[in-house]
């Protein structure tokens, strides 16, 4: 039974990828990603909890979701692959806008977790943004900016402290280094 739903959310999200400010994208799997987060984003705002799960491929080689797993504030642990499932990509949400939180770029934990596991990462920022690790590069990069997919209506954007277009390790540790919390 679980495995008929990672299908049907499956279908349902390769149809929505056609529509949205991402159409400008060209990789299956990154408009695959937009528009999945872009789903479950508003659990994720509601709950105040990150949201999290795996993409990859079922046995006859569909892209697919696993079922969104709720998290904590700051963490989430996506579990493990079905049965005749390859993975492909880890994601998650950031849960709610909170000025005390740095959500809108990928956290340092979030980047080495990707690494580690030897897999790219898709994050969904409160702002609407979505971010891809990609472990190969180490790098993070932004997908799409603020406003692309659902965008948690309590959200204001910190000028004094906005997100550069992409992040490795050594500039996220400087960005954490530099956040004074004026927002």
């Amino acid at each position: 039974m679980r495995f008929l739903c990672l299908i049907g959310l499956a279908v349902f999200s390769s149809h929505v990828a056609h529509a949205g400010p991402w159409d400008e994208l060209t990789d299956e799997l990154d408009r695959f990603a937009i528009a999945f987060l872009d789903k479950i984003q508003p659990l994720s705002v509601r709950d105040k909890v990150e949201y999290c799960g795996l993409f990859g491929h079922d046995a006859y080689g569909n892209l697919i979701a696993t079922e969104p797993i709720a998290g904590e504030p700051d963490s989430c642990d996506p579990g493990f692959e079905p049965e005749g499932f390859e993975v492909i990509a880890s994601y998650h949400t950031h849960g709610a806008y909170s000025r005390d939180a740095d959500a809108e770029v990928p956290s340092l934990d979030d980047l080495l977790g990707d690494f580690e596991e030897g897999i790219d990462g898709y994050i969904a920022t409160p702002g609407g943004r979505v971010w891809l690790n990609l472990f190969e590069e180490e790098v993070s990069l932004q997908l799409c900016g603020p406003g692309c997919i659902f965008t948690d209506p309590a959200f204001r954007p910190c000028l004094a402290f906005a997100p550069a277009e992409e992040y490795t390790i050594e500039t996220l540790e400087l960005r954490e280094d530099e956040d004074t919390g004026e927002c």
